[in-house]
């Protein structure tokens, strides 16, 4: 973090190549200028590295086409974004392995939850800390291996929770929605009957009380 001047940081990287690492960790520290912005091309010098977790943390802003994001740490296991500008999460590579993804404290709208459906190894996500992530209405598909969502401490607000956002999703065990602004319940838990745990601490709910929500 903060080992390289801005405008060196991608010729930089190509010097790790060969490196293997349990974790790799890049950007800068909170309480310096964010000069580093993330361009197309950013971490191709990260093709060459082989690590278990990859950590990026405290970038400026993204350039409107990011998809470059993913292209050589696609392989990880662990990948974990961290109070970044990304607004927009970037198309999963061919045959991704990363099993565990957290964006934390980036810039999301509305949960990215087709661009994640592409992530087929994926067994946690975690997306917190997102001020600006207020809607649900993207849905969650085919993800078979998904055990944990942790969607806590956003600013979500959305009906019919909570079985329509989770279509073939069948191993889902752990669901997060604590700390968020507004969820109304229906009752229909279908498609994530295999919940064994549920969280919506300080979350307003609407539904309980008028009919039995949680029946099943």
């Amino acid at each position: 973090r903060s080992a390289f001047e801005s405008s060196m940081m991608q010729t930089s990287l190509q010097g790790l190549a060969g490196l293997q690492v349990s974790r790799l960790i890049v950007g800068v520290f909170s309480d310096h200028d964010r000069e580093q912005d993330f361009e197309r091309g950013l971490l191709d010098g990260l093709c060459q590295v082989q690590m278990e977790e990859f950590v990026l943390i405290c970038l400026g802003d993204f350039e409107d086409d990011t998809d470059t994001l993913f292209d050589c740490v696609g392989n990880v296991s662990t990948i974990r974004l961290v109070d970044l500008g990304l607004e927009q999460i970037s198309q999963a590579p061919v045959g991704s392995k990363v099993k565990q993804l957290e964006c934390k404290k980036c810039s999301f709208d509305d949960v990215p939850a087709m661009k994640l459906s592409l992530f087929k190894e994926l067994r946690v996500l975690r997306i917190t800390k997102n001020r600006s992530l207020k809607t649900f209405e993207q849905k969650f598909e085919g993800l078979s291996n998904l055990e944990v969502i942790d969607l806590s401490e956003n600013r979500l607000t959305f009906s019919r929770c909570c079985s329509p956002q989770f279509r073939n999703c069948p191993n889902l065990k752990h669901l997060n929605l604590s700390f968020n602004s507004y969820i109304r319940l229906t009752g229909d838990f279908n498609n994530v009957e295999n919940l064994l745990y549920l969280d919506f601490q300080h979350t307003t709910l609407f539904g309980p009380g008028s009919y039995p929500v949680f029946l099943s």
